[in-house]
């Protein structure tokens, strides 16, 4: 059975997600653009965990992220009718200084400093930052910092935001997503994980 460390931050994820701001995060004009870069990520059909609570659980199947102009834009896609507009969550953390020392130490050896969770119910991808002070102390991992709108496809959620939001970084970065559902106040509940967790985080470069 598929386990990560994200799934225990579900919890601190949906808190940030759910408080602070809502704007959108400005672009900024400043700065040459870097070269375009790109990840795309494939996970198998039909891998996902299972819920009683949750008739159909969200199954990844791929994820692209590409970096250009100054602009993230990931788009995550799902097996043939397991995106449910009313529940269906994806939690996208990044790595986006390869540094593990930094950020929120996951199992896999990434340090998510930034993150991305969609939530297609609100039509909302909120940007999170890792606290981790906030963190060893007990309180959320990550604080809201800001968030971008989900367009939709008949399988797919996709946002864009600029790097700027993402602490200015070059855009190569390591990632990792999760599938989940919210089945009660605060109760997250994990499905499916990309790449799974026998595998390399995904990379952009």
């Amino acid at each position: 059975m598929k386990r990560r460390a994200s799934l225990a931050l579900l919890p601190a994820i949906v808190a940030a997600a759910c408080g602070g701001s809502s704007t959108a995060p400005s672009t900024s004009s400043s700065g040459s653009a870097p070269a375009p870069l790109r990840a795309d990520v494939t996970d198998p059909v039909g891998d996902t965990l299972a819920d009683p609570r949750v008739a159909v659980p969200p199954d990844l199947v791929r994820a692209t992220i590409t970096v250009a102009s100054q602009t993230l834009t990931l788009v995550v896609s799902f097996a043939p009718g397991t995106l449910a507009r009313q529940t269906t969550r994806v939690t996208a953390l990044l790595d986006t200084d390869l540094n593990a020392a930094t950020g929120i130490r996951q199992t896999d050896g990434i340090g998510a400093d930034f993150g991305l969770d969609f939530d297609a119910n609100g039509g909302l991808a909120t940007i999170i930052k890792a606290d981790p002070a906030g963190c060893a102390a007990g309180r959320s991992c990550f604080t809201n910092a800001g968030s971008a709108a989900i367009t939709f496809g008949a399988d797919t959620m996709q946002a864009s935001v600029p790097l700027s939001a993402l602490g200015g970084a070059d855009g190569r970065m390591t990632f990792e997503l999760t599938s989940y559902a919210i089945v009660a106040a605060l109760t997250p509940v994990a499905f499916d994980f990309l790449p799974d967790i026998n595998l390399a985080p995904a990379r952009v470069q």
